[in-house]
Formats: C-alpha cells, structure tokens, sequence
C-alpha cells in the first residue's frame, strides 16, 4: 500500500517538473525577440552619438602682414563628423560660398583685400565659427610730381607739411635742404607727424626743400617733388 502511494507522489512530481519545464521553455521562446530589440535600440543609440559637431583646432595667427601683389593664405583647422563645410568672411561680408575647402587663397594681394577675415565651419550637427584674422598689406605709394613753393615772414616760423604718400606700414622720413640731410637742433624740429618746423626763419633758411622716404616693410623708397622756401621782408 505504501509502495502504491510513493509511485503515485512520484509520478505527480515528474508531471509537475514537466510542466515547469514546458512553461519555462515557452517563455524562453518569447524572450530572443525582445532582447533583439533593446540591442538594436541600444546600437542605434550608440551610431547617433558617433556624430560630432564641428570644433576648432589651433587659434591660428590673429594678425598677418602680406606684401601687396604676394599670396594670401589662410587656413580654418577644425574637427568632427565628415562632411565639413567652410565659409569666408572679409569684414562681414561673404568671400566665399559653402565649400569643402579649408583653406582660403587669395593669388595677388590688394590694398583693399586688407581686414577681418574669419571663417565659419558647418556639418550635419551644428557649425562653429573661427576667431577673427587681421590681414593688413603692406605697400608704398609715390609722391605727387607738382613741387610747392611757400613763403614766410623773417622772423616767423615756417612749418612744411611732409607731402602726402599712401604707405604702410608708416614709412621713415628724413628731410633735406638744398640737398644736405637735415638734423634737428634748437631752431629745427621734426614733429611726429613728419612736419618740419624752422623756428625764426632768417634769410638763409630760405632753399630748396625735400623728403626721403623708406617703407622698411617693403624695402621701396621714394622721394618727394620740392618745396620751395622764400623768405620775406629782408632788408
């Protein structure tokens, strides 16, 4: 009798193990699917934040003096998901479009071509802008052909304007009577705006007046027509 009773528990434990089994095989059948989705939301997840928005490298030089007529060359250094697209700005205004060049050139440089240059770079998660790039040009105009006379009371100072020339940087001036250099003393000066003072003009201050002047930047120098001085009321 007892016998009977054990073989029935352990029959009805077998069938409960078989059903445990069963039940849990069948959940497991459910299970791949959403691991599968939470693997692909997860890889999804990690290809968006692959993408970087564009970031700056190197500060680049903030000033640069150009001969007028040389290259201009200047370059936008920056970083993140491809593709990077570059503008140019000179004071603001555009350059150039849109365009997969960092690199901006300009072939011979002009006086006008001088200014703020900056550029601004651009790709799928945003844009960044460059800091500013000063370009100055360095150059030397010529002198006016026409010679000036003036004339003053003895006595009186006489101040010669230097005659105008379009420079820069600001050229060295040195000014000449009848040909000899002329070194200030206490009766002349040289104001720093290249003005030449004679202070109590007497009659042999009277001559033939000019100015030399060199850009050290561009190495061209360039002299200036004359300027005559007469002296009145001499007696």
């Amino acid at each position: 009798m007892k016998a009977g009773i054990l073989s029935q528990e352990r029959s009805a434990a077998m069938g409960r193990a078989r059903r445990t089994a069963a039940g849990t095989a069948r959940g497991g059948s459910r299970c791949p699917p959403l691991l599968l989705l939470l693997l692909l939301g997860s890889c999804c997840h990690m290809l968006h934040g692959q993408e970087v928005a564009p970031y700056l490298r190197g500060g680049g030089l903030r000033q640069q003096v150009v001969l007028e007529g040389n290259r201009l060359v200047l370059t936008c250094l920056a970083g993140g998901s491809w593709p990077l697209q570059y503008r140019w700005t000179l004071n603001n205004s555009d350059v150039t479009g849109w365009t997969p060049q960092y690199r901006l050139s300009v072939g011979s440089l002009k006086r006008t071509d001088a200014g703020l240059y900056q550029c601004v770079v651009r790709n799928r998660m945003g844009a960044v802008i460059h800091g500013r790039t000063e370009v100055q040009v360095a150059f030397m105009g010529t002198f006016s052909a026409e010679e000036q006379r003036k004339t003053v009371t003895q006595g009186r100072a006489a101040i010669i304007n230097q005659p105008p020339l379009a420079s820069f940087p600001r050229p060295l001036v040195t000014w000449y009577k009848d040909g000899h250099k002329i070194i200030p003393n206490n009766q002349i000066a040289i104001t720093l705006d290249n003005q030449l003072v004679v202070l109590a003009t007497t009659a042999a201050d009277a001559g033939r007046y000019h100015v030399e002047a060199v850009n050290e930047m561009t190495g061209e120098n360039a002299t200036s027509s004359a300027v005559y001085l007469s002296i009145s009321g001499i007696c």
